[in-house]
């Protein structure tokens, strides 16, 4: 039978054991559905006088690199080495917009005063300008100026391709915002492509308080592009939408997207 200081030994050792697990599991990174990480305090490595953290990205393209706590002074940023695409904007805690080139392993280096910061958080942005109506004229949706929500979804740049892909993740979607400079009634349509025997998933496009379902269909290949005319929607008043892609219900495959036009009718 083991004597009390053996128990004891063991005891400490586990609660020693236990601890060390739970900080590892707090340092982790998170990943969101909607594709935000978030990269606890605890998973920051300081070596040489530089703060770092690491992550693993589940897919390419463009994040704001945002930042949770109280810092004195905010802190410059740079991803995988490189900088922000362009200078963050006078919003606390933002701390630019960065492009991811591949899914992989990240490294995130910080230099200034951080010893407020408690967090970093990336979260999907477009890649593309805002959408903005010219009075009376087409509204046109181009995929690459949707942002993501979710895992795998993400703007393909490849010449040949200029669409949203890798749709292999039913739960992800493409979000469009647009401002509407003239109300009325608009034709939605569709430039989709979708891989031969891959057609047929059901999806549903959402703006303007309409629902639009529409069935996929199969065009013969991914960058086969066709359009289609999914109905109509009308937009009460000028000023900001929104618009969503979703899938209901997932075939073999599910579609790349082009763009989306919004046609007055007259």
């Amino acid at each position: 039978m083991p004597d009390m200081k053996s128990v004891l030994r063991l005891f400490i050792g586990a609660v020693v054991a236990l601890s060390l697990n739970l900080s590892l599991a707090e340092a982790q990174p998170t990943f969101e559905k909607n594709g935000e990480v978030k990269i606890p305090r605890a998973n920051f490595k300081t070596e040489g006088g530089k703060v770092s953290a690491s992550f693993r990205a589940t897919r390419w393209g463009m994040y704001n690199l945002m930042y949770e706590g109280d810092a004195d002074k905010q802190p410059k940023a740079t991803l995988n080495g490189q900088g922000p695409i362009e200078d963050p904007p006078l919003v606390p805690g933002h701390l630019g917009r960065f492009y991811i080139k591949k899914a992989g392993s990240c490294i995130i280096q910080l230099n200034g005063a951080v010893t407020g910061v408690r967090a970093l958080r990336l979260v999907p942005a477009r890649e593309g300008s805002s959408v903005v109506q010219e009075e009376g004229q087409a509204i046109e949706l181009d995929a690459r100026n949707c942002r993501i929500s979710g895992v795998m979804l993400r703007y393909e740049p490849n010449p040949k391709k200029l669409c949203i892909g890798f749709w292999g993740n039913p739960n992800d979607y493409p979000v469009w915002n647009y401002a509407v400079a003239t109300a009325g009634k608009y034709e939605v349509v569709l430039t989709q492509g979708c891989g031969r025997g891959a057609g047929g998933s059901r999806a549903v496009l959402e703006t303007a308080g309409t629902s639009l379902e529409f069935t996929v269909k199969d065009t013969g290949g991914y960058q086969n592009w066709i359009d289609v005319s999914l109905g109509e929607v009308h937009i009460a008043k000028p000023g900001v939408q929104e618009l969503t892609v979703k899938v209901l219900k997932k075939a073999r495959g599910i579609m790349d997207i082009r763009r989306i036009i919004l046609k007055p009718v007259k």
